[in-house]
């Protein structure tokens, strides 16, 4: 299958209109015709389907996905913070998945240029991975005086190379959309396995679902290592985006680079009020503060 790739996108009910920009822009810019799976809870799904216009999206519920793998509790699924639940239902799509490989897509993210399936995998039907260090990224924050973030990076690679005992350098493994084998998924499921444990278990301890499949990457290698920088421009700071707007780097520019665009949700550009607008501010200063009484 020369395009076995899909693209999979986990919502629910308070992402849905950042969901439809998201389907939208898939809609426009989908050259190879890539299949769209979304998936929401079951309540939602009715919502989701009467209000995003697009025959190209294929339907499915967290329900579906996390019932097919039986070591996981539904109920004990459905007793967790949604922050949680949605990595484990990403982390378990391969299981429904009939290709190979997705493009897991946040809702927040719109594409802003063509794009095809070999900008996810290589000639010979590999996919990429996004694996980086994050120095530009981090730079901008130690510049800004956003330390949490630096502290945040380094807390979780630590973490993750010690539960597989990998050593050298701290890696990025984000931001999303990011680029999945199944098959490096089904080895950490029989990993999971050998320690009696599942993936539930496994992300309620650590909550980085995309740190879990690429440290199982670089620990197993079940498909060749093939490292790629970020595919979107991700905005997860204000900050960032008011540099980029003072310096004139609009989403025309971005697309030389990249293949599509994340705004925070919380201060996306066409919501931004004033209000907000100085509240996030003032959070930020305080945050700022903090640090350095820390």
């Amino acid at each position: 299958m020369a395009n076995n790739v899909s693209i999979f996108c986990k919502s629910y009910r308070g992402d849905l209109v950042a969901a439809i920009t998201m389907v939208v822009s898939v809609d426009r810019y989908n050259r190879d015709t890539l299949p769209l799976y979304i998936a929401v809870p079951q309540d939602d799904l009715n919502l989701f389907k009467s209000t995003i216009d697009s025959k190209n999206v294929i339907w499915l519920t967290d329900e579906e996905i996390i019932g097919a793998n039986p070591s996981v509790d539904l109920a004990a699924f459905h007793d967790l913070l949604g922050t949680i639940s949605q990595q484990i239902v990403k982390a378990e799509f391969w299981r429904l998945n009939p290709h190979d490989n997705c493009v897991c897509i946040d809702s927040d993210s719109r594409f802003i240029r063509d794009f095809y399936a070999s900008d996810f995998l290589s000639s010979e039907g590999h996919p990429y991975t996004v694996l980086h260090e994050a120095k530009p990224f981090r730079e901008f924050c130690l510049v800004h005086n956003i330390q949490e973030t630096e502290l945040h990076f380094e807390a979780i690679s630590k973490e993750m190379r010690n539960y597989f005992n990998r050593q050298g350098p701290s890696y990025g493994f984000n931001p999303f959309p990011v680029i999945w084998s199944n098959k490096v998924w089904s080895v950490l499921s029989d990993h999971l396995t050998e320690t009696d444990s599942n993936i539930l278990e496994a992300i309620v301890a650590h909550p980085y679902e995309s740190s879990w499949y690429a440290e199982v990457l670089l620990k197993y290698r079940p498909i060749p290592l093939l490292p790629i920088e970020p595919l979107f421009k991700a905005y997860l700071y204000l900050e960032e985006y008011e540099y980029d707007q003072r310096v004139g780097m609009d989403e025309t520019k971005l697309a030389y680079f990249y293949l599509g665009v994340v705004y925070q949700s919380n201060w996306y550009p066409r919501r931004l009020k004033l209000a907000k607008r100085w509240a996030y501010k003032l959070k930020r200063y305080f945050q700022r503060y903090k640090n350095r009484s820390d």
